[in-house]
């Protein structure tokens, strides 16, 4: 049986600038979050990594705290919650050192960038509804026809404009998100969506953000929430690592996680 009280949990890497202080306890709830560092570069860790852990609102605080705690005065590559590593040596030899320029590479493109979430949705979806059969000369045809009939419509009618008010209710939403991404894409470096999490959710996308940009970037969205009160509603995260922008497969000789988005 393998003994793997000796395994390294990682949180990230970062370029090495000299001491690093976390004021957070490492996601084991035991010891200190340090830095391993060779060549110009620093992997964020601490002692006792489980071979598994759970995506739990406690571990996923926990990881999180100690980003937060990096991410003001480094450019952070991210590790998913439960990547480990079996030893400092294996850090060293198989992260910092095999893997340096393609991680010097990711650096550079995040450098002086964090990331920034977006969620919009409808205020009241049946209001969304309301709004796309209004625009639609043909759905507020059918729609009249059908109110208009004595008795209920027949069923194939209705199943005909349920699909319909779907089907522009959709185009309705690209259209939306398009407009938002459109007006925000000046003030960022990149962007990614991400699939909508429920039917009212319009756009659900991850921007890389300069920092000297961040507030420009605050203010575009919360000009769209002015112009949208009552009908749209804007949700903004970060400054957060670039999980979304970065993607590196962390594998040892002995144990494989990810790091990066």
């Amino acid at each position: 049986m393998t003994d793997d009280t000796g395994r390294i949990y990682l949180y990230c890497v970062i370029r090495d600038s000299g001491p690093l202080a976390v004021d957070a306890p490492p996601v084991s709830g035991q010891g200190t979050v340090y830095p391993i560092t060779d060549g110009g570069l620093t992997a964020v860790v601490s002692d006792g990594g489980l071979p598994k852990y759970e995506l739990t609102r406690t571990n996923v605080r926990a990881h999180q705290a100690v980003l937060d705690c990096v991410l003001p005065s480094a450019d952070v590559l991210p590790a998913r919650l439960g990547t480990t590593l079996p030893a400092a040596d294996d850090v060293v030899e198989n992260l910092l050192r095999e893997r340096r320029g393609e991680l010097l590479s990711l650096l550079d493109k995040v450098a002086g960038r964090v990331e920034l979430g977006l969620k919009v949705s409808w205020a009241d979806l049946q209001d969304a509804f309301r709004e796309v059969v209004a625009g639609d000369a043909g759905l507020r045809a059918l729609r009249d026809r059908l109110a208009a009939r004595r008795g209920a419509a027949p069923y194939a009618a209705q199943l005909e404009l349920g699909d319909r008010a779907g089907q522009a209710l959709a185009a309705a939403r690209a259209r939306e998100a398009d407009r938002v991404i459109a007006a925000l894409a000046p003030c960022a470096a990149d962007v990614r969506r991400n699939d909508p999490m429920s039917d009212l959710m319009i756009l659900n996308a991850a921007f890389l953000v300069g920092r000297r940009e961040r507030r420009a970037f605050e203010e575009a969205v919360e000009a769209l929430d002015r112009a949208d009160t009552g009908r749209l509603r804007f949700m903004l995260a970060g400054p957060l690592p670039a999980y979304n922008f970065v993607a590196l497969t962390v594998v040892s000789r002995a144990a494989a996680g990810s790091l990066g988005g």
